[in-house]
């Protein structure tokens, strides 16, 4: 469970990190994969799509650490996503004719990697059980459904179930 929360905060400080540098400066951002954003209309789309987007996951992300299903869910979608992007960038690949930036392939790998730990989380987070109650403190439930007491009167055994839960001390000579 430690891995999945691991992977998680990493990719809400990635998320986030990358979604705020577009939504603020969407300018240098899109020059780092080599865009141009010629028209208010695409830095716009930038900011919504890279910058939104982006922020949007990372919330997500962090409100699914709150419990380990939810932690379940975030990895799965991390793991399609990341895996769905990777997918894409290796038909990039081969539709430009083998032309990536280094920012390309290193988005790639990091994808690839990213999608890997997330599987590897998702199996050790089936594995994980919580730990079971302790039953001996909890003690043996009464689930007999008894007769309302009534005034004056005492139930059969009550008295005899009373002494043995709570033995008076030893009389002093």
């Amino acid at each position: 469970m430690l891995l999945a929360r691991l992977i998680l905060v990493v990719q809400i400080l990635v998320f986030a990190g990358f979604g705020l540098a577009y939504w603020f400066r969407p300018y240098e951002m899109a020059n780092l994969s080599g865009m141009l954003l010629m028209e208010t209309a695409s830095v716009s789309n930038v900011r919504v799509y890279y910058g939104g987007l982006q922020v949007g996951l990372a919330l997500f992300l962090l409100w699914a650490l709150r419990g380990r299903e939810l932690m379940r869910a975030a990895l799965m979608m991390l793991l399609l996503v990341q895996s769905a992007l990777a997918l894409a960038r290796i038909g990039s690949l081969w539709l430009d004719d083998g032309t990536l930036q280094n920012f390309d392939i290193s988005s790639l790998a990091y994808k690839v990697a990213t999608a890997l730990l997330a599987g590897v989380a998702l199996v050790q987070l089936a594995r994980y059980r919580e730990p079971e109650p302790d039953t001996a403190l909890i003690g043996d439930l009464d689930d007999e459904v008894n007769e309302p007491l009534r005034r004056g009167g005492v139930r059969e055994g009550l008295v005899e179930r009373i002494d043995e839960a709570a033995p008076l001390p030893p009389e002093r000579p």
